[in-house]
């Protein structure tokens, strides 16, 4: 859904010197000799035009206009400028600028002490603290925009932020009051015949429908805004329309009807640099060719996704909104503290102030969204081998009956066998060539092995899957002075388990790379909420899961914590082997969530620690000359008798002994064993 954010009117006075002059005109004009104040008027005027047609545009002009009005000393043209600016690199997705840009136009109209700018400038910043995630504080500034343009009476201004409202409470899941808050900004607009308004309320209606289940509605709306956005014009909010109406119909399984909208709003999101909506659709477009088996184009949408939301969310980036929003609050007090008058109301400002420096320190959480629609494709592509041999041999059963009964039409019957078992084995390279796609996505999401071992003194992965994919994965992070790293054991092997991998890897991304959480046992209730959430727990469904071992280094404590569910640590330090059990419970599964209390166990790091983890693959293998299985004891003692070699000598002999003990028997699960040396 789209904001709405204030455009501060800028060319009142650049229309009355310009006219309707195109921007291809003033920018030659830009060439002439004129005077300071006729520059800055044009500056205003193209960065008015291209703020949502061409923000690349809007940016060059708007930071010469910007650097001309900061010389005049002209500080409306200057707040005027800062605003528009935030705009465009808002049209970009570059949240960190917008929010920059924003603060300092909130800073300059305190200072002019103009309510009803004030007002825009507070309903702005709240855009942004919603887009990446503090829904509290941008709660707090719609608020107070909104307070401030009921007492002056500024309608289009109250439907302006009762639009924001509503997607703000779309966002905390409280779709009625949404609802009321998008009539009835939709009725002030429609009482004004506000086309920008209007677009946006019916199109704010529309995503409401098809989130909350009528979708035939939410393309009613949504066709009804593509409809009301002018034509003619490059705009940023008619390729979110084209996309939202995309998705509309995917969810009615309109796969024609979605593709073709997911192609225009990629085109008219690319014409604007609109991130958020190429990404959106190219992941849209992945997701219906993957459903109509054409495999190849769904991996290139995928990869483009992929591409696209690292670019917009990265490690960097919650640090430095954060350093905005403390550099703000800091300038914000400072200025009330000049304010005071006398020496005890100075002195309880600045313990105020170095109190809440503590909290600017916090890293701002990013929510981002998982992979859509991960349990469809993982039972779409499970059973649709399974239809496909179930219709095969029930027709070779047929033709087996017509054979014992009619002798004459042996030959025949053998040649239509022969036709129905080369259908089998072309269902069966269409099996394959799914399950090969599947180990290419659970491969693009495996961390690089070179990145984990250059965070530690040693370390080694030895990872056998029992089928192509695998229901076992490790995954690792770096958060400043702490380094992550986790081996998860999914439910099952092959595809059910590779898909858990996905869905398990994107969590655990989210929830410390975005959301910030940094405690291993917290990071485990959260997983374990999100994988009940994702799989749609109910009464008698299945028990899928997965074990799990997180552990986190901390270097400025040289403490190892960890917290485990199901899956323990093997510890030698001191010359002595420590067993380290997790917790007795899976994430995910059907036992009741206030069963399952993860605890976090910390260990002081001591010279030459060495930390093992291990999937229950290893220790379940049958094999021997008895055909029993390998057990955690041999385990245990093979390491002991390996412990001071180096880390590549002793992954080679983990290797040998449990292909050694296997020998022709079949493999029992995914095989997973990590080692680290600190």
């Amino acid at each position: 859904m789209v904001h709405r954010i204030f455009i501060l009117l800028l060319f009142v006075s650049s229309h009355i010197l310009y006219g309707e002059q195109s921007t291809d005109s003033l920018r030659n004009l830009l060439e002439t000799n004129l005077h300071d104040s006729s520059k800055l008027q044009i500056y205003k005027e193209l960065l008015y035009s291209f703020s949502t047609s061409d923000p690349s545009q809007a940016i060059l002009y708007g930071t010469k206009g910007l650097e001309l009005a900061q010389k005049k000393t002209d500080k409306l043209a200057e707040t005027q400028f800062l605003n528009n600016l935030g705009i465009a690199y808002y049209g970009l997705g570059d949240y960190e600028k917008t929010l920059n840009y924003f603060l300092q136009v909130l800073k300059m109209e305190k200072d002019r002490q103009s309510p009803q700018a004030l007002s825009r400038a507070m309903n702005n910043v709240g855009i942004i603290f919603e887009e990446i995630g503090r829904l509290d504080r941008a709660a707090e500034y719609y608020q107070q925009s909104l307070k401030i343009k009921e007492e002056f009476s500024d309608s289009l201004g109250i439907s302006n932020t009762m639009s924001n409202l509503g997607l703000l409470f779309m966002k905390r899941e409280l779709p009625e009051k949404a609802i009321k808050y998008f009539r009835a900004s939709y009725k002030i607009d429609k009482d004004f015949e506000y086309t920008v308004g209007i677009y946006n309320s019916l199109h704010n209606i529309g995503v409401y429908h098809k989130d909350y289940g009528d979708v035939d509605s939410a393309v009613y709306y949504i066709e009804r805004a593509l409809l009301a956005v002018p034509t003619g014009q490059k705009n940023y909010d008619k390729a979110y329309i084209e996309k939202s109406l995309a998705e509309s119909y995917l969810k009615k399984e309109e796969f024609a009807q979605a593709e073709k909208y997911f192609k225009r709003a990629i085109s008219s999101g690319a014409e604007v640099k609109a991130i958020e909506v190429l990404k959106s659709s190219y992941n849209g477009l992945s997701t219906i060719y993957e459903l109509k088996q054409q495999y190849k184009q769904s991996l290139l949408a995928y990869k483009k996704y992929k591409k696209l939301n690292d670019s917009i969310f990265n490690q960097d980036f919650t640090a430095k909104v954060s350093q905005l929003e403390k550099n703000f609050e800091i300038d914000s007090k400072e200025k009330e503290i000049q304010l005071l008058k006398t020496k005890a109301e100075i002195t309880g400002l600045q313990l105020i102030r170095r109190e809440n420096s503590n909290y600017f320190l916090i890293v701002l959480g990013i929510l981002l969204a998982v992979l859509a629609l991960i349990s469809y494709n993982r039972y779409n592509i499970k059973n649709r081998a399974h239809r496909l041999l179930k219709l095969k041999n029930d027709e070779i059963n047929l033709q087996k009956a017509e054979i014992q009964e009619n002798r004459d039409e042996i030959e025949a019957q053998r040649d239509s066998i022969i036709a129905q078992k080369l259908a089998l084995e072309e269902a069966t390279a269409d099996t394959t060539n799914s399950i090969k796609y599947a180990q290419n996505i659970q491969r693009a999401i495996l961390p690089d092995l070179k990145s984990v071992k250059s965070a530690f003194n040693e370390f080694f992965m030895l990872y056998l899957p029992k089928s192509i994919v695998s229901g076992d994965f490790y995954w690792f992070a770096q958060r400043k002075h702490k380094t992550y790293f986790a081996l998860a054991d999914c439910t099952g092997h092959g595809i059910p388990g590779a898909f858990m991998t996905v869905m398990a890897n994107d969590l655990l991304n989210s929830i410390v790379n975005q959301q910030g959480i940094e405690d291993c046992a917290e990071i485990l209730k959260i997983l374990d909420r999100s994988v009940l959430n994702s799989l749609q727990y109910k009464e008698n469904s299945s028990n899928d899961g997965l074990d799990i071992a997180l552990l986190c280094f901390d270097q400025q404590r040289q403490e190892v914590n960890f917290a485990g569910a199901s899956m323990d640590l093997i510890v030698f330090q001191d010359d002595n082997w420590e067993l380290i059990k997790g917790q007795r419970f899976s994430i995910g599964g059907m036992v009741d969530s206030f069963d399952k209390k993860a605890r976090n166990i910390t260990l002081k790091v001591k010279q030459d620690m060495q930390i093992y983890i291990y999937s229950d693959g290893f220790v379940d293998q049958f094999g021997g000359a008895e055909n029993k299985k390998f057990m955690r004891k041999k385990l245990m003692a093979l390491l002991d008798e390996i412990k001071l070699r180096p880390f590549t000598e002793q992954r080679a002999q983990l290797r040998k002994s449990i292909l050694d003990w296997k020998g022709e028997h079949e493999q029992t699960d995914d095989i997973s064993i990590a080692g680290i040396r600190i």
